[in-house]
């Protein structure tokens, strides 16, 4: 049984999961598996302020 080359690189795609172990994986399709950290700041800003609010509102009354 031959083996099916890579496309990219040329070698041998693994038997089990046609994949190349010289190739980084394919990202799988759909949300992002892990979590991102890039929007943390903002994110952590806007609970605050919502934090404060809710806050402010209990502490003084809806009048």
């Amino acid at each position: 049984m031959p083996f099916e080359a890579c496309p990219h690189c040329g070698y041998a795609l693994s038997v089990l999961d046609h994949h190349c172990r010289h190739c980084p994986p394919v990202a799988p399709a759909g949300p992002k598996a892990r979590f991102d950290a890039t929007n943390l700041p903002q994110i952590t800003l806007a609970l605050v302020g919502l934090g404060l609010l809710v806050y402010y509102i209990f502490r003084h009354g809806f009048s």
